[in-house]
């Protein structure tokens, strides 16, 4: 299937299941959702599988709170209306019952899912940018971008140290002869829309007449 791990959260009969179908695949099997499973929880490449009837309603809030894009919900219709839970859109819910043996096919989706996601989110600096949603975020705050306000910042992330005359020829497809205010009006608008909503004058500054993050 690839190396990607499987968690699988609440079922041993599922994860066993699991293992006698695939049993070159990494599945592991956890029966808590607790402080230290959460607290453990590392960027490599780990798609949880859980069953939420099995655990607390706090101990899936907190799972899902934590926004990760490999969390997928194995559960009864209304389980979620009823607890009026959200799923953010890195997170996928699959109602039971599910066919097993076709199981093995919608997990390979699941994971293609989670890297699709995974490979759009990008941390700088204390922020978290996920250039699919189009959004900026840190410390449970968030912020909407525009297209033209993502490409500003992903250019300067991939190349920071830039000059006026390269972010608007890479940005804009602007050639510098071009009198344009597009550059100083988009600078202008992220660095006040940074500075309200996290309190950072800092995001983007200036030096030499070259621009960084």
């Amino acid at each position: 299937m690839d190396n990607t791990q499987l968690h699988i959260l609440g079922s041993k009969t599922f994860y066993s299941l699991l293992k006698e179908i695939d049993d070159n695949q990494s599945i592991h099997f956890f029966d808590k959702i607790n402080r230290n499973y959460l607290e453990n929880i590392s960027e490599k490449d780990v798609v949880r599988i859980v069953f939420p009837e099995k655990f607390s309603l706090a101990d899936i809030k907190s799972l899902i709170n934590l926004n990760l894009p490999n969390v997928f919900l194995l559960q009864n219709d209304q389980y979620l209306i009823k607890n009026k839970l959200k799923l953010s859109n890195f997170n996928l819910s699959l109602s039971l019952p599910v066919d097993f043996l076709s199981f093995k096919e919608i997990l390979k989706i699941l994971i293609i899912k989670y890297k699709f996601f995974r490979k759009s989110k990008i941390k700088i600096k204390d922020y978290s940018i996920d250039s699919n949603q189009k959004t900026i975020s840190k410390n449970n705050l968030h912020a909407k971008l525009t297209e033209k306000e993502l490409k500003f910042i992903l250019i300067l992330i991939d190349n920071n140290g830039l000059s006026k005359k390269d972010i608007l020829e890479k940005v804009w497809k602007y050639k510098f002869t071009l009198d344009s205010h597009a550059f100083e009006t988009n600078l202008h608008r992220l660095r006040k829309k940074i500075d309200i909503i996290f309190k950072d004058k800092n995001f983007i500054t200036e030096k030499n007449s070259l621009y960084f993050i």
